[in-house]
């Protein structure tokens, strides 16, 4: 098959939309988030959720730590993640620490994975790759669809009017 100008657009046009399409999209892992609700929660030892700081494996000891210093602490791997807390896809674990006499409560959740558009490549980089392909695509056409109609009238004989 001769492939000509207007075929090559066409094919030249596909992968740059096909390109456009699938190179704006990720895959996201999950993150692990614990948040610092409240520094000033009321303890109740005999509600489910309370925990004494003491009573935290080592892992559990670290997160909260990290948590009351930084306000919010995510972690990327599960392994990371305290066993005394429940990380929710579509909730949020709700923890009342005491340490050292103070009471702090403290969310978790699961966020991901999912999918998602990255923004700055999305708006200048695969927007006007995918304007291009379009209109590759569409001159294409045109060129493939022109150069039918020249060989069809080209190929017929004169009238003979």
């Amino acid at each position: 098959m001769d492939w000509d100008r207007g075929t090559w657009l066409v094919a030249v046009g596909a992968v740059m939309l096909a390109g456009a399409a699938g190179g704006g999209f990720v895959v996201f892992d999950s993150d692990y988030v614990h948040e610092l609700q409240n520094d000033s929660a009321a303890f109740d030892a005999s509600k489910e959720g309370h925990l004494h700081y003491a009573n935290l494996s080592e892992r559990g000891q670290e997160v909260v730590d990290r948590t009351i210093e930084r306000g919010e602490y995510i972690v990327e791997r599960e392994g990371e993640t305290a066993p005394e807390f429940m990380y929710i896809d579509d909730g949020v674990g709700r923890y009342i620490i005491q340490r050292n006499g103070r009471a702090y409560e403290i969310t978790t959740h699961r966020e991901g994975p999912g999918m998602g558009l990255l923004w700055v490549p999305a708006m200048f980089i695969l927007l006007p790759l995918g304007m291009a392909g379009a209109a590759c695509v569409v001159a294409g056409i045109i060129l493939v669809a022109f150069d039918a109609y020249r060989r069809r009238t080209a190929d017929r004989p004169p009238d003979e009017n």
